[in-house]
């Protein structure tokens, strides 16, 4: 994986950042793991749900298990009667969504733990440490809390909307 030229507490937080390094599969090998087409997986990613964990020098896109595990829920919605085109329309947002949300996430994390270590740390290889445990402790907490406020939202629409009705009128 190619990383920009960084140094010092930077190049270990973009080494840690690297999750799931093992990325076997191109985009060919992914749609023979997860037994769909090749065609299927490029409609995806250009609604913007399925990313590469990253490209390779010549310029072959890799994928790893969790993004073979993340085709594979996408699968699921199509098994069970979301159709294609619904799954693609809802990409692009969510895309968008996802993108701006992380991007202010991305800006925190620096303002507020990055910056500070860098001004804080005896030396580059103490903040390195400091940024990779800080790193590993908040991504599985951030997972967590967006997982857990999507939940809840989309249980509270689909409440709502039971409750009015299919004609948008308040249930009997």
């Amino acid at each position: 994986m190619r990383t920009p030229d960084l140094d010092g507490p930077d190049a270990a937080l973009a080494r840690a950042v690297a999750d799931d390094r093992d990325a076997p599969h191109d985009l060919g090998g992914l749609a023979a793991e997860v037994g769909t087409s090749v065609a299927l997986l490029e409609a995806v990613g250009r609604a913007g749900l399925l990313l590469p964990h990253h490209v390779d020098a010549d310029g072959t896109a890799r994928y790893s298990a969790a993004d073979a595990d993340a085709v594979r829920a996408g699968l699921e919605l199509l098994e069970a009667g979301l159709p294609l085109a619904e799954l693609l329309e809802l990409a692009g947002p969510t895309d968008e969504a996802v993108a701006a949300i992380a991007d202010r996430a991305v800006e925190a994390f620096l303002r507020f733990v990055r910056d500070p270590v860098l001004g804080t740390a005896p030396d580059d290889g103490e903040a390195g440490r400091r940024l990779v445990a800080a790193y590993d402790r908040m991504l599985p907490a951030v997972e967590r809390l967006v997982t857990h406020h999507l939940r809840r939202r989309l249980v509270a629409a689909a409440v709502a909307r039971m409750a009015a009705g299919t004609d948008g009128t308040p249930a009997p």
